[in-house]
């Protein structure tokens, strides 16, 4: 009754790019983070295993009720929800109305496995969204890692999914990873689980000691964990799956003939998973008139995306190509020579940048200077942006104004230098846009509420920058940042003296890293001594940040939930082991940063000195 009437070129006439756009939108974020490709296919298992694959599971509540709140899906990492939603936004450019969120799901979890060297099947579409969303109906609805082969079978079946799809679905563990909390009575009961091989029980020990932060993960698959290939059923036979409901894929006779043929013949394993996952995709879904095509949640939110695209003007990286060709040879000189004289240029003029974008939009209205000292960079929050990185624009322009009078503003400076300092701490360079022109309102009561505070969590984290287009996974990568520079004793000293009643020193801190903290910045310290924010390399653009986090070395509270909080976690944690993952993903971050709120065309204008308004 659910399957309803699927078809493969459901959406040939009415949006007949629908499959490019969303491959185009699932390899772009694939490019920023690996984590999208287990995400994302996990995000279609865990919609479609509740109320069926109608995208009830991106639903957000203010209550904390909806479907992604319930307990077993709330380590879903967010590159999953952030890959439908970019891809549903491309989507609705082209074929507004069109297209369900659960359609698009479908498409991107096909995309996810293809990338990651899996086959590739035709997506059966005509899904409708569905209009309930409970944390309460998840609970008995998806797998535990417990699980033997009964109550698995059990579960499948009421999806009509057979044991043989089971197994081949199972096979999607050969990517992501898991929390330890999850397989951890396996390693520590007595005796260890002796379905285990000795030798990956000891590994996982080593990676999961007893009593660890239970949110740590490792990957599922210790041998191809960013491949889709069929090394999972070998794990399995050499006693090496993670879970029990895994391993009792091969122990059960019932079910390790079909583990032994999908070892030894990917073929096999290909054609089971692609059937499965065709089958999987027709688990309760709404078609006809059920549900709705488009939900007024999403139209809502790509309503406020597209005003806030209207900032982004025309920008473009040649723009000064005719009018003053040589702008950014001229710029990199003058920061060069900074540097050579005092490496807080860097820090300070990628700090500058950011502070500047996050209140008036990227438009240099934090380098205004007032005589009453009212001005954007008088507030409270800017007065520790250090005085190199105003020098290092003003000098810049003074240069550029020597061969392009009047032409390029102050904005676009400030952005050319940032890409500069980056490129010159050892990070990775990259084509700016240009054609931002100078604003016109400056005020230190602007600055208040437009700024994230050590203190803050991840909601609070992400709410601020998805103010300003921004994703978690563009959060994360531009914390990156906190790789270079430094920090007052005042913007943690909490952390280290007043944590809470019970605990004065964040457990959450290293502890030896909390004593170095202390001897730096003793009780009653100025608070205007400053150390490094990153301890390992601090005058190096790396992924040591990353690192530092996940070894409880992260400086502010902000810092450290990235890694502490699951919903984040995978991103750190892949950020930490692959640079060229962060790499590319603060490339993105960086350049949709320097888009916001900018102004263009005939809006502001373009400074002759960078500290004044033209009169």
């Amino acid at each position: 009754r659910g399957e309803g009437q699927l078809l493969e070129n459901f959406y040939a006439n009415s949006c007949p790019n629908l499959e490019s756009i969303v491959r185009q939108e699932v390899s772009t974020k694939f490019t920023q983070t690996f984590v999208t490709i287990p995400a994302t296919l996990r995000l279609f298992f865990h919609d479609c295993f509740v109320e069926g694959c109608d995208a009830s599971v991106l639903i957000s509540s203010s209550s904390g009720d909806a479907e992604k709140d319930a307990k077993d899906n709330l380590s879903l990492a967010g590159d999953g929800f952030d890959t439908v939603i970019k891809a549903k936004q491309a989507v609705e450019t082209q074929c507004p109305g069109v297209v369900s969120c659960a359609d698009i799901l479908a498409l991107a979890a096909r995309e996810v496995v293809v990338l990651a060297g899996g086959p590739t099947w035709e997506v059966e579409l005509g899904r409708r969204d569905g209009l309930i969303s409970q944390a309460s109906r998840v609970t008995g609805n998806l797998p535990e890692p417990e699980f033997n082969l009964d109550q698995l079978n059990t579960l499948f079946a009421r999806n009509n999914l057979t044991q043989l799809d089971m197994i081949a679905l199972s096979g999607a563990h050969t990517l992501g990873f898991s929390h330890c909390d999850r397989f951890s009575s396996r390693i520590y009961s007595s005796p260890i689980d002796p379905t285990l091989d000795s030798s990956y029980a000891q590994q996982l020990m080593d990676a999961c000691p007893q009593n660890v932060d239970p949110s740590i993960a490792i990957n599922m698959d210790p041998e191809t964990p960013r491949t889709f290939d069929n090394v999972y059923y070998q794990n399995l036979i050499g006693g090496k799956g993670l879970f029990s409901s895994d391993q009792v894929l091969n122990t059960e006779p019932d079910s390790e003939p079909t583990v032994s043929d999908f070892a030894t013949n990917p073929g096999n394993f290909n054609a089971a998973f692609i059937t499965a996952m065709r089958k999987l995709g027709r688990v309760g879904v709404k078609t006809g008139n059920e549900g709705m095509a488009v939900r007024t949640w999403l139209m809502i939110l790509l309503l406020v995306f597209m005003m806030m695209q209207k900032g982004k003007g025309q920008l473009s990286e040649t723009f000064y190509r005719t009018s003053c060709p040589k702008v950014e040879s001229i710029v990199r000189k003058v920061v060069t020579e900074k540097i050579n004289q005092t490496f807080v240029t860097i820090p300070a003029t990628l700090r500058l940048f950011f502070h500047d974008c996050f209140v008036e939009g990227c438009d240099a209205s934090v380098l205004i200077s007032s005589p009453n000292g009212d001005a954007e960079k008088d507030a409270p929050d800017n007065l520790s942006l250090a005085g190199d990185g105003f020098d290092t624009v003003i000098k810049a322009k003074t240069e550029v104004e020597k061969s392009c009078p009047r032409v390029v503003s102050c904005a676009d400076i400030l952005t050319i230098a940032t890409r500069d300092v980056i490129e010159l701490a050892g990070g990775p360079s990259f084509k700016v846009e240009l054609g931002r022109r100078d604003g016109l309102i400056s005020k230190a009561s602007s600055v208040t509420g437009n700024l994230p505070d050590p203190n803050f969590n991840l909601t609070q984290l992400n709410t601020m920058f998805a103010k300003n287009n921004l994703t978690q996974t563009d959060m994360i990568a531009l914390s990156g940042a906190h790789t270079v520079g430094f920090s007052h004793c005042s913007r943690f000293a909490n952390r280290l003296y007043s944590f809470s009643p019970s605990s004065p020193v964040d457990p959450d801190l290293d502890p030896t890293y909390a004593q170095q903290l202390m001897q730096a910045c003793p009780q009653n310290v100025d608070p205007r001594i400053a150390i490094n924010m990153d301890p390992a390399t601090p005058q190096t653009f790396d992924n040591m940040y990353f690192q530092n986090l996940v070894t409880k070395k992260g400086l502010f509270t902000s810092d450290e939930v990235l890694f502490t909080n699951k919903a984040s976690q995978a991103t750190v944690i892949d950020f930490a082991n692959n640079p060229g993952d962060f790499s590319g993903a603060f490339v993105t971050a960086i350049r949709k940063l320097g888009r916001v709120g900018v102004k263009t065309g005939n809006a502001g204008q373009i400074r002759v000195d960078c500290t004044a308004f033209n009169s």
